[in-house]
């Protein structure tokens, strides 16, 4: 996520509870858009919207969470 948006944020600093709208991370609909377009070309996954909108997108925490759901899901498909 850091070098996905250029944030200039020392990942020391972030942790699961961390709110993705908050000041240092500052995401807004269209940043996390383009995390979750670049998360599903480094795991060749597929994120449904459903998926998006169950996780309840909040803090680092919750979308690390959705990811690893979503890249697990896919592993027991194969």
């Amino acid at each position: 996520m850091i070098g996905v948006l250029e944030l200039g944020v020392d990942r020391d600093r972030l942790d699961e509870t961390t709110s993705l709208y908050s000041p240092m991370v500052g995401l807004d609909s269209l940043s996390l858009l383009h995390i979750l377009v670049q998360v599903e070309k480094r795991f060749d996954i597929e994120i449904d919207d459903e998926d998006v909108m169950a996780a309840e997108l909040s803090d680092v925490g919750s979308l690390v969470a959705m990811i690893r759901r979503v890249v697990d899901a896919k592993g027991a498909d194969e």
